[in-house]
């Protein structure tokens, strides 16, 4: 089996080898479910980084204890993340089919930890881990698989490409500004926070439609997703209190999904407003929109009938891989390797008490909930809920993701935090927040009392909380 791993990896890195299913196959059944073993777990510690290794982020580390089938499909979905995509047709036809139009070669273009959650570079180009997502504002939305036809913009789609091949030309060219504003703490303080403003140069096929909104979304840390997948969703809906009835103006609620394989309604989980429910399906989303890789849950480019010459470009030539690019045991793969990636550990809270006391005391832990418990008996600490809130207008982006209107968004995880802030990396959904304090500033709606609450603490109090915070 070793040998059968080293060979996997020696073909995988080169292209040499090629092995799937056929798009006219039933779907793997695997896909369908979530990566993670539901049985009792023997050795939980296995999930979680080293204390040598907390300062680092996990994102090429997998846990330990992997079968030889697991690290066989372990090292499938690595290899797949990590090694580029190539255009269609190719002598490289186990990775061929990026585009045609696309906004980066690899999931760890987005997803590198020294890049993904700023907004621009040292040289001010935009950072590619910051997508330009559409919206057309005017149009009601039914629950279906017509989602994505309801609110893009007709002929940009629903983000922005920012490169194109085989003819087709790139989208367009992103730029941002940004608007300054200042808060006054309690104790005199002067905080500035810096809203993002999002344009486009260089529209290739046009202007955008009069109703087409911008919305700004950065690439989250992979980190302890396997965990949040493995959650049932009797316990997540088990927090959601959609109508507060405690009366505790917290009102989360579950975003309901459509599985575009399945065609039925699933309780959200993973991204900015929890609407993606797997992490097969949050990886085929991510394959389709960034890099124009079809797949079995998007088995169509995502050409708008305006944009003849990606429509013509020309595809990888028939063989046994079927017409997909990312066909089901990739994706698979894929999926798996994220959600075995390690998740951070757990920190000391006695070290950090007078803080981690502080944030229950501003209710903060009423959305980012510590404690969690997986079926098969692995507790971790993601400080999230998983639910969505309305955070007010100062947040909202105005893109709806299934129910969850533009002012909502999950609760954010707030384990590996510690980590963002000592590798310089921004925080919020666009990337605005780069440090703790501005990033509660921006907190609105449902947190309003909370971000009061801790505008008012006195100085050396809020510094315990922002400790506390830093070193989770």
């Amino acid at each position: 089996m070793y040998l059968n791993s080293l060979f996997l990896i020696i073909s995988l890195s080169f292209g040499l080898i090629s092995v799937s299913f056929a798009d006219n196959t039933d779907i793997d059944p695997e896909l369908l479910k979530p990566s993670t073993k539901q049985a009792k777990e023997k050795n939980p510690n296995r999930w979680f980084e080293t204390s040598e290794q907390r300062n680092r982020f996990p994102l090429n580390r997998g846990i330990s204890g992997m079968d030889y089938d697991e690290q066989d499909l372990f090292t499938i979905g690595r290899s797949f993340f990590k090694v580029p995509w190539v255009a269609a047709p190719s002598a490289t036809t186990a990775r061929d089919g990026l585009g045609p139009l696309f906004s980066a070669n690899t999931c760890a273009s987005c997803h590198d930890s020294r890049r993904f959650g700023r907004i621009k570079d040292k040289e001010g180009h935009i950072n590619r881990a910051l997508t330009f997502k559409l919206v057309a504002l005017s149009k009601p939305y039914h629950f279906g698989e017509t989602y994505a036809a309801q609110y893009t913009d007709p002929v940009y789609g629903g983000q922005i490409s920012i490169n194109g091949n085989s003819g087709a030309l790139f989208e367009a060219t992103p730029k941002v500004d940004f608007e300054y504003t200042t808060e006054i703490l309690a104790d005199g303080t002067k905080v500035i926070l810096k809203k993002p403003i999002p344009s486009l140069d260089e529209l290739n096929y046009g202007a955008l439609a009069p109703q087409t909104h911008i919305s700004l979304r950065m690439s989250p840390m992979l980190a302890g997703l396997g965990l949040v997948e493995a959650l049932t969703d009797e316990q997540i809906l088990a927090n959601a209190d959609p109508d507060d009835l405690n009366n505790d103006g917290i009102s989360g609620r579950v975003n309901w999904v459509y599985h575009p394989y399945s065609h039925k309604k699933m309780v959200g989980r993973f991204s900015l407003k929890a609407q993606t429910a797997t992490l097969a399906m949050q990886t085929a989303d991510a394959a389709i929109h960034d890099m124009g890789l079809i797949n079995r849950f998007f088995p169509k480019e995502t050409c708008t009938p305006t944009q003849v010459e990606c429509l013509n470009a020309p595809v990888g030539l028939p063989s046994p891989e079927g017409s997909l690019d990312l066909p089901d045991l990739r994706l698979k793969g894929i999926a798996f390797y994220v959600g075995h990636l390690k998740a951070p550990k757990k920190r000391q809270k006695e070290k950090y008490k007078k803080g981690y006391d502080i944030f229950k005391s501003l209710n903060c832990i009423a959305c980012h909930k510590e404690n969690w418990t997986t079926p098969s008996g692995i507790d971790f600490s993601p400080f999230s809920d998983f639910l969505v809130h309305d955070m007010g207008e100062g947040l909202a982006d105005k893109r709806n993701e299934f129910n969850v209107a533009g002012s909502e968004w999950r609760t954010a995880p707030l384990w590996g935090l510690g980590i963002k802030l000592r590798g310089k990396l921004s925080l919020l959904h666009d990337g605005r927040a780069t440090s703790v304090t501005q990033a509660v500033l921006w907190h609105s709606g449902e947190a309003q009392q909370a971000k009061e609450a801790f505008k008012a603490l006195p100085k050396a109090q809020r510094e315990e909380l922002i400790k506390f915070l830093e070193n989770l």
